[in-house]
């Protein structure tokens, strides 16, 4: 059950029952720098100061611009992230994945995922 789900104009974003931040592309989004701003800002109020675990849904997303990639990948995003799991799931985001994996090099640790599962198990290796 989602207690407080916080909707921004790219991304759903709550805090799931296990203790990870869960964003999800909304279907067709096409995400900017002032995005990415405005989802790490969301994202981070769920986390209580401390770096939080993160389970990233790209599945919908259209497009991402090199500024937001950036800042996804940035210190801002470090201050308030542990590690970072991405479920991919068709040649495109996987291509925007890898894409971003290979260009964006992360300060926390990231992996691609096909399943949520597998994701979710990933990142409790990181504890909460």
């Amino acid at each position: 059950m989602v207690s407080v789900e916080v909707n921004c104009r790219t991304t759903k974003i709550w805090l799931g029952e296990d203790g990870i931040v869960r964003m999800e592309s909304l279907p067709g989004a096409e995400e900017t720098l002032e995005d990415s701003i405005e989802n790490i800002t969301a994202a981070a109020k769920f986390s209580n100061g401390e770096k939080s675990l993160a389970l990233v849904d790209i599945r919908n997303l259209k497009s991402i611009t090199k500024p937001a990639r950036e800042y996804y990948s940035g210190p801002e995003t470090a201050k308030v992230t542990k590690a970072c799991a991405i479920l991919v799931g068709s040649p495109v985001t996987k291509v925007i994945g890898n894409f971003y994996l290979k260009l964006n090099k992360t300060i926390f640790p990231l992996r691609l995922f096909y399943s949520e599962a597998s994701a979710v198990s990933w990142l409790k290796g990181f504890g909460k």
